[in-house]
Formats: structure tokens, sequence, C-alpha cells
């Protein structure tokens, strides 16, 4: 419910209950005193201030009751508060439950005081229904309350990021900026750096006399550019096959 509702609500509230507690009750009662001076009872004396001073504590109760929601504790207590308000105007009215009636030389008095608690009786168990409005609506209140702690955390975070300062790129040397070190696993689950490369292969033996009156001197691989003795038909690096331009000649 929004909060222009409750407000709506909290005004008709008010404008009826004063109605009903205090304007209505009170031309009643002038009209009784003024066609029955006779009629006496516990309070008849002072009944206009009872009458307006619990009739203002019900309506003020009555109108703070509407202005929350349901399901606060704050609607829990000023309905329970205006429930027990009713209880003593009822209470004050009616004289305890008391009357007496004075007419020359007979006096009449009237006891319904059984009948008057029976009457708040019934007025306290709306204290039952203000109870169950609170507990059906109490969820409602804590899931509201849920997602203003998350809005609220969300809106610090990122206050906090705001007011954090921009990173600066460290200059000191990082493993980003270390050379690469090809490493490999041993058998027994050890980290170590691999073992050097493999020595170079020795030196091709000299050229050797052909039929033709040509020294084959050397060949060139096509692949790695290793330069291997005439005879290889491999390279022993790269394991490429030689072909024919591969062969560099010399005269004998």
């Amino acid at each position: 419910m929004r909060q222009r509702s409750r407000l709506s609500d909290a005004v008709w509230t008010a404008f009826t209950e004063t109605l009903r507690f205090i304007v209505v009750p009170l031309v009643l009662v002038n009209l009784v005193t003024t066609t029955y001076p006779l009629l006496k009872t516990p309070f008849m004396g002072n009944i206009v201030e009872y009458i307006t001073f619990y009739g203002g504590m019900i309506v003020a109760a009555s109108t703070l009751e509407a202005m929350n929601k349901p399901g606060t504790y704050k609607r829990l207590l000023f309905g329970l508060s205006a429930l027990a308000f009713v209880c003593m105007w009822m209470f004050v009215v009616f004289g305890g439950g008391i009357a007496e009636f004075t007419l020359g030389h007979y006096h009449v008095r009237f006891d319904i005081t059984s009948i008057v608690y029976i009457i708040l009786l019934g007025i306290s168990l709306k204290g039952l229904l203000v109870a169950e409005t609170f507990s059906s609506n109490r969820h409602l209140i804590r899931k509201e309350e849920h997602e203003k702690t998350l809005e609220a955390a969300m809106e610090k975070e990122s206050e906090r990021r705001a007011r954090r300062p921009a990173r600066v790129r460290s200059t000191d040397p990082s493993f980003s900026s270390m050379s690469k070190v090809a490493f490999e696993v041993t058998s027994d689950d050890a980290v170590g750096y691999s073992p050097p490369p493999p020595p170079l292969p020795p030196p091709a033996p000299g050229p050797k006399k052909t039929k033709g009156g040509l020294v084959v001197r050397s060949k060139v691989c096509p692949v790695c550019g290793e330069r291997v003795s005439g005879d290889a038909s491999e390279c022993p690096v790269c394991g490429a096959w030689f072909s024919k331009e591969s062969f560099r000649f010399g005269k004998s």
C-alpha cells in the first residue's frame, strides 16, 4: 500500500471515529440527561469529560493504526491500544453496569454489570483480528526489509568502488615480464628445468670423388638449413629427406 493511500485511510478513520465515539455519544448523553434528569450513574457527574477523553484516545490510536503498514509492530501496538480504550469508553458510558432512577417516593436501581462484561468480552475478541492481520502480513514486511538491506549494501559497495583510487601499473619486475624457460615434470612429480639441448653433430667428412669428376662436398637441409655430410640421405636434425637441389658440388 502506498504512502498516499495510507494517509487518506488515516484521515477517513479519524473522521469516522470522531463521529462514532465523540460527537454522536455527546449528543445522545445530552438528550438523555435533558429528558431524564433524575437518571444517575457513577460517572454521570463527569460523563462529558470521560467521553471526550477516551473518545479522543480512540481516535488518535485508530488514526495511527491506519497510518502504519499491516504487519508492523506499530500497527499492532496502536490497534490493541485503540481496542483497550474502546472497552474503557464502553464501561464509562454504561456506568459500570449500574444506573439509578428516582421518581418521587420510588427509587429504581438497574444492575446490568454482567451484560456490560459480556459486551466488553465481545469487543475484546477484536484483538484476535488485529493479531491475525499482523501475523498474515509479517512476511511481506520482512521481504521489504530484506530488499532494502540488499539495496543499501549495493549502494554502499558502489560508493566504495567509486572512492577507490585508480590502479597504478607497477614498474617492478613481474612473472609475465620474465623469460619463459621450458620445464618438465619428472616421474617423481617433481618439477625441474629441462636438460640443455644435445651437442652439435660432428663435422662432415672430407669430399669424395665421383665417376663424373665432381666432388660432393656437403648437403644443406631445405627445412632446417643444417649442413650435413655429402653421403647422407636424411637430415639428422629434423629428419627431412634430401633432394637434388640440396647437393653442392665442387671440382676435383
